[in-house]
């Protein structure tokens, strides 16, 4: 399962949609909606902040007016051939130097006469400016498009229809149109100013408000047609279609534009936005285009988590719904190419997959050799041990022998020479000794005669009664097979007790093996 998160940066408002994926299905798992107050980054910090939106992928769209779209000809349909002359064909279409731009295309329309592509562009400093405010915030998009292109991602929500269907976003103060045929796509998309702050505006002069106020008014009150209640409302409604004429020329060359072109009517228009919120307002729109407009349906958990038709999340699911898209019906167009392309951890480790290799041969080579020189080392090391083994043999034993376990069991068997060797001797008998007297009692030696049988000493010590423990603890050492006690004796001052024992030295065979 992957999680994909599409932000929509609007003017007025951000909204984010998370999908999850699985399989061939996709579900929406969070969706919020912050008020843009024109700083981006704190907006989007807050956006952030709302809802669960830890995701593997992030898509966003360009924001504002930034994004100028061009159409653009060509008499071939080649990919190589298009990547190769489209630079040529941008620049002419641009008031400032191709060097300055970042752009990409998606093909529109293939015939026999060539290909007609949708080429987006955007100043590389807008761009810049854009990934760097959502890199503070540890967002990496992999993918950055277009915001009309992005609507071919709800082809699947509208009804099957062979012919051409429009998808209108009205955002605050951008407008985007896509005009789309569910067997080939996007077929025209287009984004010029206008959107629901122009009618804020107009009702504020209506009524000589501030704007905040005709904006709170607009969001409580504003209807049109058969829904306008009061004659507050009639002004009001008389105002938006004033501040709406604007948006409706453009809107209507745009429609016009495809229909004359394409010689294919447009059976309906979808409406989506934060403006299409406004009551009547697709009915409005459909007497003054003539063509049935109606709100975008947005799946039903989408609908469910805002708590009704909530178009305004359009362009965000739309965006989440890019992300999810694969194959060959799944736009082309991303702004992130280039010197802007998304570095992934895996990206990473394509580039360096070379060096990587490479490191890989010399390390492999490395350790065959240091294999080899080790196994060269220890094979002469273990013939010079061989023969070192055999001279002792030969010199102890009068054979030569190279296995070490066969020659330590000769030289320790019987009538070797390790045999000779006796199994204790006067200093093993006199640690012995020392061990065994009492820790505890003071005594010392002044003379001890130590022999392979026997062992003579003199002691002094406190009182007689020290002697009997001394001689009980000797008794115990396996070896001393018999402890006689000799006369006892004061010294001179009368404070210490002399003695002298006389002990037999005999180890049982365990002991002495």
């Amino acid at each position: 399962m992957a999680r994909i998160l599409g932000l929509d940066l609007g003017a007025f408002t951000l909204k984010g949609v998370l999908l999850e994926t699985a399989m061939r299905s996709a579900q929406v798992k969070a969706v919020a909606e912050v008020k843009n107050g024109g700083d981006l980054k704190a907006a989007l910090e807050e956006l952030l902040r709302q809802g669960a939106f830890a995701a593997d992928q992030v898509v966003v769209s360009v924001p504002g007016l930034s994004m100028a779209t061009h159409p653009i000809a060509l008499p071939f349909s080649d990919p190589k051939r298009i990547e190769s002359t489209l630079a040529f064909e941008v620049e002419e279409q641009l008031p400032f130097d191709l060097s300055e731009a970042a752009y990409d295309y998606q093909v529109a329309t293939v015939d026999p006469a060539g290909s007609q592509l949708l080429v987006g562009v955007v100043k590389k400093e807008d761009l810049t400016k854009l990934l760097d405010v959502l890199r503070e915030l540890k967002v990496e998009p992999r993918i950055v498009t277009h915001p009309a292109l992005v609507y071919q991602n709800v082809l699947p929500l509208l009804p099957p229809t062979e012919g051409a269907v429009a998808v209108v976003d009205i955002g605050h103060e951008r407008t985007s149109v896509s005009v789309l045929r569910q067997a080939v796509g996007v077929e025209l998309a287009r984004t010029f100013a206008g959107g629901g702050f122009a009618l804020t505006k107009a009702l504020s002069n209506e009524f000589k408000i501030t704007l905040p106020e005709a904006q709170e008014w607009k969001d409580q009150h504003a209807a049109l047609g058969e829904h306008v209640v009061g004659p507050d409302a009639e002004r009001a409604a008389g105002a938006f279609i004033r501040g709406f004429q604007g948006i409706l020329r453009e809107l209507k060359s745009t429609l016009k534009s495809y229909t004359a072109r394409s010689k294919r009517p447009l059976e309906t228009v979808y409406l989506c936005g934060g403006t299409a919120k406004l009551p009547g307002l697709p009915e409005q729109l459909s007497a003054d285009l003539g063509v049935p407009v109606r709100l975008l349906e947005l799946p039903n958990e989408l609908k469910a988590a805002t708590g009704g038709p909530s178009p305004q999340a359009a362009q965000a699911y739309a965006l989440a719904a890019r992300g999810a898209a694969s194959g060959a019906k799944a736009p082309r167009f991303n702004l992130r190419r280039g010197e802007f392309a998304f570095k992934s951890d895996f990206d990473f480790i394509s580039e360096k997959l070379g060096q990587l290799v490479t490191f890989a041969a010399v390390l492999l080579v490395l350790l065959i050799a240091s294999g080899i020189v080790r196994n060269t080392v220890l094979e002469r090391r273990e013939k010079a041990l061989d023969a070192m083994l055999c001279d002792i043999t030969n010199r102890y034993l009068g054979s030569c022998q190279k296995d070490f376990r066969v020659a330590l069991s000769m030289l320790k068997g019987q009538g070797s020479p390790i045999a000779s060797i006796p199994k204790r001797s006067a200093v093993t008998l006199l640690a012995d000794l020392t061990r065994t007297l009492p820790a505890d009692i003071p005594v010392t030696a002044d003379q001890i005669v130590v022999d392979l049988d026997r062992i003579t000493a003199r002691f002094e010590t406190d009182s007689s009664k020290h002697v009997e423990d001394i001689v009980a603890a000797l008794k115990t050492e396996k070896c001393f097979h018999e402890v006689k006690e000799g006369k006892l004796e004061k010294n001179k001052d009368g404070t210490k007790v002399q003695f002298r024992l006389d002990i037999q030295v005999e180890c049982p065979p365990e002991t002495a093996s």
